[in-house]
């Protein structure tokens, strides 16, 4: 008996249409092969444009359908909220020691 457990994979799934972009020219060749130089190298082909499409179905099976899990409702966690720190008060005017420096509201000089 298998080890997995649940309903049985399906072995093919559905067939890629980009797929078909190469397996139809390569028919298409074979086709030509095997009408115009010879029918084994165009069966030949033919067999491994069939292949690709194979490969393509088997690669597009669906998976195993996964049990659903609900998960817990985590709780919220508590959000303590310290006070915020007064704002820092404006201060006057000061000008820079050693720095001559304008009066606020006096003309630029020079």
């Amino acid at each position: 008996m298998s080890r997995r457990k649940g309903a049985p994979r399906r072995m093919f799934g559905p067939i890629d249409p980009y797929c078909l972009l190469a397996v139809l020219p390569m028919l298409l060749v074979a086709g030509m092969v095997a009408a115009l130089v010879s029918v084994p190298v165009g069966l030949v082909v033919a067999v491994f444009a069939g292949l690709i499409v194979v490969f393509d179905s088997w690669a597009n099976r669906p998976g195993p359908v996964a049990p659903v899990r609900h998960p817990r409702p985590q709780p919220r966690p508590v959000v303590v909220r310290r006070p915020r720190p007064p704002a820092a008060r404006p201060t006057g005017y000061r000008p820079r020691p050693g720095v001559w420096q304008p009066a606020p509201g006096a003309p630029y000089r020079r």
